[in-house]
């Protein structure tokens, strides 16, 4: 591998924690009269930040939301995170595996940082990244590409020698936005096949569905 230091996201590339924060998503906004599927939700709203959600509601049903939700939002997706939280397949391996060849990592996630951390500790993931960055970091968030280009940064080397990993257009925009090399990870996707075409079709040179894929890019 060319790269020396890879910035992967976190929800739907390191853990499967999506369908968790989409059900959140969808018991909150139920609480004020919007009614959304998780599907639903998940296709509109996957790698977005919680308030451009509630923004785009604000401008589709006319709902004025009260501050505080995020922290209501987070609690929820803690308590679930405790059960139902899980690891995509293969990753502790491969993080291993990549530790091993020397290629550093770092998390660039458009979650709460206190979420990304809570991800990290239950998962006993924390030791394999040399740090975090999140939305809370930068100016803006994804699809803009503070994040990635501050974990570059960071990270010591040249934005050429590192490439992100991520699962949604969201992110995938980001990266390409930043002119940073972006690989697309479809394996907790509910439609792989249909996702790989849409992240090529981005500018995603490479697609795979199992995390370990990622040792074998050139």
């Amino acid at each position: 591998m060319r790269f020396k230091h890879i910035i992967f996201d976190c929800d739907g590339t390191l853990v499967d924690s999506e369908p968790i924060s989409m059900r959140a998503d969808v018991e909150l906004l139920a609480r004020f009269g919007i009614t959304i599927s998780e599907q639903e939700a998940s296709e509109r709203f996957i790698g977005k930040t919680f308030e451009a959600m509630l923004d785009e509601m604000t401008a589709e049903h006319g709902t004025v939301f009260p501050p505080g939700l995020h922290e209501v939002k987070n609690a929820r997706v803690a308590e679930l995170y405790q059960t139902e939280l899980r690891t995509v397949p293969g990753l502790h391996n491969t993080l291993e595996e990549l530790r091993r060849r020397g290629i550093t990592c770092s998390v660039g996630s458009n979650s709460p940082k206190s979420r990304v951390e809570l991800t990290l500790r239950l998962m006993n993931l924390g030791p394999y990244f040399t740090h975090v960055i999140t939305f809370e970091d930068v100016k803006n968030g994804k699809p803009a590409p503070d994040i990635f280009l501050k974990a570059a940064s960071m990270s010591g080397f040249d934005k050429s020698e590192c490439l992100v990993i991520e699962d949604s257009e969201t992110g995938v925009r980001a990266a390409r936005a930043g002119e940073l090399s972006v690989a697309g990870f479809v394996g907790t996707h509910h439609a792989p096949e249909h996702h790989t075409n849409v992240l090529k079709n981005l500018g995603t040179k490479w697609v795979f569905q199992h995390i370990s894929e990622v040792l074998d890019l050139k």
